[in-house]
C-alpha cells in the first residue's frame, strides 16, 4: 500500500493546519504535495460536572461531529500545497465557500483522506450558515470527494471536481471518513444503531453531550450501509493500516454515570433519569436506578462503604482494531490500559485480606515507562509499517493537541 498513496497520505497528519503557518515561513520545496484543511479557531473548551456548562467544538476530542455554527465555525477550506510551496484553495476553485461574511452558504471542512490510487480524496464538509441571528440551524456534516486529485497534482491549474458522495446517510453527521480496500467508505456517524428517531442523538457516558454511535461502512454505489461497531461514547479517526486492519480510537468507560451519581448525591442538578425502554420515550424523572456494575465512582463514599469495594473511574481514549466486516474487534495488538497508563487501582474488594495485588507500579518494575493519558488521532507511519503516531493529551482543555 505504498507507491502513489504514500506520497499524499501524510495529508491526514496535518488536517486542521493553519494556513498562516505557511504564510509566515518561506515556501520550502517538498518532495510530495500536501492536502490539508484550514478551520476557524474555536477556542472554548470546558469540562464541568454540570452538563449545561460543558463546551466542545469541531476540534474537541468529543462532540466534534456537531455541525451548527456554535460548534463548527464557517470559513475554512480544503487546500493543496504543491512541492514548490504554491497553495491552491480547492473548495473555492470548485465553487464552494465565501470570502468575508459567511451568511447563507459558508462552509467548514475537515478530515481529508486520500484513496489508495491517489486519484481521489474523501473529506467531510458542512454547507450553509444562518443569515439572521437566532435562526434555527439544521446542518449536517456530509461526505464529499475530490474526483480528479491526480490531475490537480499534475496540472495545478485544473478545476477541482468536488461532488457530494451519493447514498450516504443524509440527516446525520458523517465525519472522519477513510477508504476501505473494497470500494466502501468507513466513517463515523451519529445515526442511531437502528435508525429510530427517538434514539437520536446518542449522549456520551461522561458529560451527556451528543456523540457519534461508532464506525459505519457504506457502499457509495449501492447504498448498502451497516454499523461496524457500536460505541456508547464515540469512536474516532478510522484508518486502514498496511496490514488491512481498521484502526481507530474509542472513548472507553467502565464507570458509573457521573451525572446520575452527582444528582443522587446532591452535587449537581443534571436532571438524569432512566428511560423505561429503548422502544419509546416513556420516562419518569424520579426513575433513576442505582447501578450495580461496575463499582461506584471513587467519590461515592456511601455506596463504596455499602459494597466494600474500591471506586472505579475508567475514562480513557484507547487504540482499537477491527476487521472491515465488523468482526474481531479488540485493543490494538492487545495493548491495554495497564500497559499504557501510569495508575491502576488495587484489589477490587476492600474487606478481603486474602486478595493479593499481582502488579507493581513502582518505577523500574514495568516494561513500559512511557505512560500516556490518552491516544488521539492514530495514524500509521507510511515509511515504517507497524509503527503508529498519536497525540497524548487530556480529554478536555487542549483540543487534543497534547
Amino acid at each position: 500500500m505504498e507507491s502513489t498513496f504514500t506520497r499524499i497520505v501524510i495529508a491526514a497528519l496535518i488536517a486542521a493546519a493553519q494556513l498562516s503557518c505557511y504564510c509566515r515561513a518561506a515556501a520550502a520545496a517538498t518532495t510530495n504535495p500536501l492536502l490539508f484543511v484550514t478551520q476557524v479557531a474555536m477556542p472554548d473548551e470546558r469540562n464541568d460536572s454540570t452538563v449545561s456548562n460543558v463546551a466542545v467544538s469541531v476540534v474537541s476530542p468529543v462532540g466534534n461531529h456537531l455541525a451548527d455554527t456554535a460548534h463548527a465555525g464557517r470559513g475554512g477550506d480544503l487546500w493543496m500545497r504543491y512541492t514548490n510551496g504554491t497553495l491552491r484553495n480547492l473548495t473555492r476553485a470548485a465553487g464552494f465557500g465565501l470570502d468575508g461574511l459567511q451568511h447563507g452558504t459558508g462552509i467548514a471542512v475537515r478530515d481529508p483522506q486520500v484513496n489508495w490510487d491517489a486519484k481521489k480524496a474523501v473529506f467531510s464538509m458542512v454547507v450553509g450558515a444562518p443569515t439572521l441571528a437566532g435562526q434555527a440551524e439544521g446542518y449536517f456534516w456530509q461526505l464529499y470527494e475530490v474526483l480528479n486529485l491526480d490531475d490537480l497534482v499534475a496540472n495545478p491549474g485544473t478545476t477541482p471536481v468536488i461532488v457530494k458522495v451519493p447514498l450516504q446517510p443524509s440527516n446525520y453527521n458523517n465525519t472522519m471518513p477513510c477508504y476501505g480496500t473494497d470500494g466502501r467508505i468507513i466513517f463515523c456517524c451519529d445515526r442511531p444503531r437502528n435508525g429510530a428517531a427517538h434514539l437520536y442523538p446518542q449522549l456520551d457516558e461522561y458529560n451527556n453531550i451528543p456523540t457519534n454511535t461508532g464506525l459505519w461502512s457504506f457502499d457509495p454505489v449501492t447504498g448498502d450501509l451497516f454499523q461496524m461497531e457500536h460505541s456508547p461514547s464515540g469512536s474516532f479517526n478510522p484508518i486502514v493500516d498496511s496490514f488491512g486492519r481498521v484502526l481507530f480510537v474509542r472513548w472507553d468507560h467502565l464507570v458509573q454515570d457521573r451525572n446520575a451519581t452527582d444528582d443522587r448525591m446532591g452535587r449537581a442538578t443534571n436532571g438524569t433519569f432512566d428511560f423505561f425502554s429503548e422502544t419509546n420515550t416513556s420516562f419518569d424523572i424520579t426513575h433513576r436506578l442505582i447501578e450495580t456494575f461496575p463499582e461506584p465512582r471513587t467519590y461515592d463514599s456511601n455506596q463504596l462503604a455499602i459494597a466494600k469495594v474500591q471506586g472505579s473511574a475508567f475514562n480513557s481514549f484507547l487504540p482499537w482494531m477491527i476487521n472491515e466486516d465488523g468482526t474481531s474487534q479488540e485493543l490494538l495488538n492487545h495493548v491495554g490500559r495497564h500497559e499504557l497508563h501510569r495508575s491502576f487501582r488495587g484489589s477490587s474488594f476492600t474487606n478481603d485480606p486474602n486478595l493479593q495485588q499481582q502488579f507493581n507500579l513502582a518505577p523500574g518494575s514495568r516494561f513500559n515507562t512511557n505512560y500516556l493519558d490518552n491516544v488521539f488521532n492514530l495514524r500509521e507511519d507510511p515509511l515504517h509499517p507497524g509503527s503508529y503516531f498519536g497525540v497524548d493529551a487530556p480529554d478536555f482543555g487542549t483540543h487534543t493537541s497534547g
